[in-house]
């Protein structure tokens, strides 16, 4: 009886530890080429499921950026140093701009389909000028894409928190709308595979999956240094 124990035991240890490291989590991965004025074009892996979204270089061991939904916290990882940035949640609504903000969204029937559908065109234009250029997909990963519209909320809200930083004479009104007030209410139409900001940063879809992810990417490196952003 003794020995049976013994070997339950061992087996109940062996099928907890295998459980632990063969963990995974159901995620889709979206991989999109991001390009900005005077910086390498950069390939960026955002991996999105239920309760996680993780974006970083395609690399296990790279910096990274961790959104928790349950937290509705960004912690964003820095290895060399030992620190994470710790972004939290703070409320914000768009202000009641002096000038005119509009968008504008109609089915480029021209353009070839992809994944089969439409291509949808989707602008934001402040004063009359485009800051935000967004060609979608509708209807495509919805439940994921509500995971990235709740992190853009909340990096939104840390840009609100910080305006005050930025001269006033940078304020035009793409600054606002497309770098600060940033609603991205497109994510709530469907996959972007092309985004243009008014910051010359630009974004394209290059490869899409559904796949199952080691749910240790979503675990935050122990014993690193937390901090908050400053704000003044």
């Amino acid at each position: 009886m003794k020995l049976f124990n013994q070997f339950f035991y061992f087996g109940v240890l062996l099928m907890l530890s295998t459980s632990v490291f063969s963990a995974s989590l159901k995620s889709l991965v979206l991989q999109y080429e991001e390009t900005e004025s005077g910086v390498d074009v950069q390939s960026m892996r955002y991996i999105i499921n239920d309760k996680f979204l993780r974006i970083d270089s395609g690399n296990a061991d790279s910096d990274f950026i961790l959104f928790d939904r349950n937290k509705k916290t960004v912690f964003s990882v820095n290895h060399e140093d030992q620190t994470i940035l710790k972004i939290l949640y703070v409320p914000w609504e768009s202000p009641n701009y002096d000038f005119q903000v509009s968008v504008e969204e109609q089915a480029l029937s021209d353009a070839p389909k992809v994944f089969g559908k439409q291509v949808f065109s989707y602008q934001v234009k402040a004063k009359n000028k485009v800051c935000t250029r967004v060609l979608l997909v509708k209807d495509m990963y919805m439940n994921r894409l509500q995971v990235l519209y709740e992190f853009q909320n909340i990096m939104s809200g840390q840009q609100v928190a910080t305006l005050y930083n930025t001269p006033k004479e940078f304020h035009t009104p793409c600054f606002l709308v497309d770098q600060v007030f940033h609603k991205a209410d497109y994510l709530k139409l469907g996959l972007p595979i092309q985004i243009s900001y008014s910051r010359d940063y630009s974004k394209f879809l290059k490869a899409m999956d559904e796949v199952e992810v080691d749910s240790q990417l979503f675990v935050l490196p122990a014993n690193y240094e937390e901090f908050l952003p400053y704000i003044q």
